[in-house]
């Protein structure tokens, strides 16, 4: 604890920007520690692939420790700084402005994530460690747990031969329902969602329940689904689910809005999707689950690995490889002939020029290789 008569007035945390996105990447830190703030004044700042963020002081008062840096990267719930109502007095070595933790040893999770397990009276000590946890890995704990009720008759009268499970409830889920109501070739005749209680229907498509009720679909006939979890930096959701309907026996499809152009020399794996306005051009290879969003355009004899989500108006110049589980954002551009590692994420706007290592942030608007 801090020495002096100061008192804590307010502790301010890294703020979950993105539900998909715990991680954060501090760009700026704008505060010295145990200097004066008035409320409005920036603390930091942070970035995410889909947005930056200032992170602002809603009181009056001096500023404790600093608990983030430039260019380090932090998690949502991590201590930026305590708020005190007087200057507080330097801590010595060793000692700490971080409260306790009433978490288990080696749990990492969002407050969100935290409340929702003990609303539904999880043991946090039986949580997995080594990786932060989301809403998503509750929802999924949760879903586990649950069993299936009886299914609407209505949707049992419907199944067909190309009837589909959609996956996930949120904006891709939409894409992908009138994305196959335009193409014809299949009949989405329910949505599953992790948390269920939380919207009823998708486009007119009734939300059934959980992941419970995978094997009961299946058992009534119902072949293909689509995975609609749209993870950005949480790519594990995706893969996770992916994973999920795979093993419960359902075909993935890769699916095309007729208002996409895939040239027919390109190669597209199992639930790929390709969405309007895109090109995938001669050659090109898309990668299993990969995301070719609204007008990207992958050029001819790209690889495209798995998991690889090419976000709205992204340019990707001919023979660029892109590895597992890479975001390429909005508007990005890449030049001819680049290797793109695994997990990198590209921020909107930037351009790459060079090739780009496993694991690399490249800021929004940026520049790859960054100028010295």
């Amino acid at each position: 604890m801090n020495g002096g008569e100061a008192t804590v007035i307010g502790r301010i945390e890294v703020p979950l920007v993105n539900p998909n996105e715990p991680e954060v990447q501090v760009i700026a830190v704008a505060v010295e520690a145990y200097s004066q703030i008035s409320s409005g004044d920036v603390l930091c700042t942070v970035e995410t692939s889909k947005a930056t963020v200032d992170v602002e002081s809603p009181y009056d008062g001096w500023v404790g420790e600093i608990g983030v840096v430039v260019d380090g990267r932090a998690t949502a719930g991590d201590l930026v700084c305590e708020i005190f109502d007087a200057r507080p007095e330097p801590a010595t070595k060793g000692s700490s402005t971080e409260a306790p933790s009433t978490r288990p040893a080696g749990v990492r999770l969002t407050r969100k994530a935290e409340k929702l397990a003990l609303e539904e009276g999880i043991d946090l000590s039986t949580l997995p460690t080594g990786r932060f946890l989301t809403e998503s890995d509750i929802e999924a704990l949760i879903g586990r747990g649950r069993e299936a009720e009886t299914i609407d008759p209505a949707i049992v009268g419907r199944v067909g031969d190309r009837s589909v499970v959609v996956f996930g409830a949120g904006g891709l889920a939409k894409s992908l329902i009138e994305l196959m109501r335009a193409v014809g070739d299949f009949e989405p005749i329910c949505v599953l969602n992790d948390h269920p209680d939380r919207v009823s229907e998708v486009l007119g498509v009734p939300v059934l329940g959980g992941r419970e009720y995978l094997e009961p679909l299946r058992g009534l006939g119902v072949s293909y689904a689509v995975n609609a979890v749209g993870a950005v930096r949480r790519i594990e959701d995706r893969i996770g689910i992916s994973e999920l309907l795979e093993e419960a026996g359902f075909e993935l499809p890769a699916l095309v809005d007729p208002a996409a152009y895939v040239a027919p020399s390109a190669m597209l794996s199992p639930g790929a999707q390709v969405f309007a306005g895109a090109a995938v051009c001669s050659s090109a290879s898309i990668g299993r689950h990969a995301i070719v969003n609204t007008n990207a355009v992958v050029s001819h004899d790209c690889v495209i690995g798995d998991f690889v989500h090419v976000a709205p108006g992204a340019l990707l110049a001919g023979e660029v490889e892109v590895g597992r589980s890479t975001l390429i954002g909005m508007g990005a551009t890449a030049v001819v002939y680049l290797k793109i590692g695994e997990s990198v994420i590209v921020g909107n706007g930037a351009v790459l020029n060079e090739d780009v290592p496993d694991g690399t942030i490249v800021h929004a608007g940026g520049v790859w290789p960054r100028p010295d």
